[in-house]
């Protein structure tokens, strides 16, 4: 299997101490860290960064040797509670982070080993929504979409839509509204399409690639209402995935023009949290089984398939590992 990296709660959200490291033989390592929930590397360098998913809010780098974390490189303060997730710009130079609870998305500017400086901006979020888990916003994801940042706002109903600046400064170029009480969480692309998942209504929500909204898929079969958490689609652009808490199962949509068609839900342990990608296998991590499965995925069909599960406490991220 790939050397996978496990970021995880640790308590109290949690039975974990940090970013533990998983090979063949299970957990070899543990690098301690408090609540690591989501994981990043670095574009060009040996760097790793995680989140504290704490009241306080903070950020964490790593040196990388053979893919393992090795010495730190320093720690930040997002200045909002709750960061759950993370990404560095194309260029390298700023790290930056969504504070679901505090409601804003702060930037810190990177030093040249990748190490976490200061911090330049911190923007916060007003919108608010139908839904009871909506009286405030709730920033949810960054993701790099060419010279642009885009933020899912589960409170808000919205992404917006950032440039960044060559000081470290976020600009709002736009907001793209999801249909209300939606709760738009994670995002994919494949085949010109953009594809979120709704964490409050249980959809996938399709939009075109100029973020025009095309229409919406539900992810479950089950009576059991999902929480939708992560959503990939396959490298060659074929199928999506979606891990669904609640029903306790991963999704396979087959992906071409229009709407994704749903082909199976396959079962996992006990709130699937995070899904990932490595070399023809998909990756599970279980929160509240206190597990990661692996599986292998049928290349005709896209069906995952178990292969093996690993003891991992409270998982929530999962970074297949680069040497």
């Amino acid at each position: 299997m790939t050397r996978l990296l496990v970021g995880g709660y640790t308590p109290d959200k949690g039975t974990g101490t940090g970013i533990a490291v998983l090979d063949d033989e299970g957990v070899t390592q543990i690098v301690t860290a408090e609540s690591p929930s989501w994981l990043a590397r670095h574009p060009s360098r040996p760097v790793l960064y995680a989140v504290a998913e704490t009241d306080q809010g903070g950020v964490a780098a790593w040196s990388l040797v053979d893919g393992v974390p090795a010495a730190p490189l320093g720690t930040g303060e997002t200045g909002g509670a709750d960061p759950c997730h993370l990404t560095v710009d194309p260029t390298g130079q700023f790290l930056v982070t969504a504070n679901y609870t505090g409601g804003s998305v702060a930037v810190h500017a990177l030093g040249d080993d990748g190490g976490i400086g200061t911090r330049t901006d911190l923007v916060r979020h007003e919108r608010s929504g139908s839904h009871e888990r909506q009286a405030a916003a709730h920033p949810h994801m960054v993701r790099v979409d060419g010279v642009s940042l885009l933020v899912t706002d589960l409170g808000g109903d919205a992404i917006y839509r950032y440039r960044l600046d060559d000081q470290g400064r976020l600009h709002r170029s736009a907001i793209i509204d999801t249909p209300p009480a939606s709760g738009p969480r994670h995002i994919a692309q494949a085949g010109g399409q953009w594809y979120v998942t709704a964490e409050l209504s249980g959809q996938v929500l399709v939009f075109d690639d100029g973020w025009d909204f095309v229409g919406a898929v539900p992810l479950t079969m089950s009576s059991t209402q999902s929480l939708p958490a992560e959503i990939l689609a396959s490298p060659d652009g074929r199928f999506l995935y979606v891990a669904n808490r609640g029903p306790d199962t991963v999704s396979v949509f087959a992906l071409g023009d229009g709407l994704p068609a749903y082909v199976v839900e396959v079962r996992t342990g006990h709130w699937p949290r995070h899904i990932a990608w490595s070399d023809g296998h998909l990756y599970v991590a279980n929160q509240l089984s206190h597990d990661v499965m692996i599986m292998q995925v049928d290349a005709g069909d896209g069906v995952p398939a178990l292969e093996q599960t690993i003891n991992t406490p409270s998982p929530t991220c999962i970074l297949p590992s680069v040497n």
